[in-house]
């Protein structure tokens, strides 16, 4: 009797299971997330911030693949939590930088945090090799995709998100 008639699950598709291993852990690093009020993306570009600080608005979407409209709502909803701020370019008036404050930074350690207990309890039932050789699997996997090569997800500030 095949196993979809005795009730069983099948779990031999590794597209299937990555798809569900991947909708829990997105679920679960978006609630962790949610504790600060941000989204995948936003913490996509304050880690970025965190380590470009004063860059122009168009080299992080550039960095990051973030179409500039969408990058101005991501940014927006930044500074009204205080984590980022957006000035002229001093030598460029057309252009702007954008910056983490200090608020910004103490939120991105603090997420940063979070966001690795949860990767440490999620990943808890492998070992530390197991855990070690699982990333560089899926870093194999992604690095053909059109994301994985630098251009291919659409990143929008209200629509689905890598995470």
């Amino acid at each position: 009797m095949p196993r979809e008639a005795s009730g069983e699950i099948p779990n031999d598709q590794a597209g299937f299971l990555l798809s569900r291993v991947g909708t829990a852990v997105q679920s679960g690093f978006k609630e962790v997330l949610a504790g600060w009020g941000v989204r995948p993306l936003h913490f996509l570009v304050l880690r970025a911030l965190g380590a470009h600080s004063g860059s122009s608005q168009q080299d992080l979407c550039r960095l990051l693949h973030i179409d500039s409209g969408n990058m101005v709502e991501l940014l927006d909803a930044l500074e009204t939590k205080g984590y980022a701020q957006r000035a002229p370019d001093p030598r460029d008036r057309r252009r702007h930088v954008v910056s983490i404050t200090r608020d910004g930074r103490t939120a991105l350690l603090r997420i940063a945090k979070a966001v690795d207990d949860y990767d440490r309890q999620f990943l808890a039932p492998l070992d530390a090799d197991e855990r070690r050789q699982l990333v560089e699997l899926l870093a194999k996997l992604y690095a053909p995709t059109a994301e994985g090569r630098g251009g291919g997800w659409v990143a929008t500030a209200a629509g689905p998100e890598a995470p």
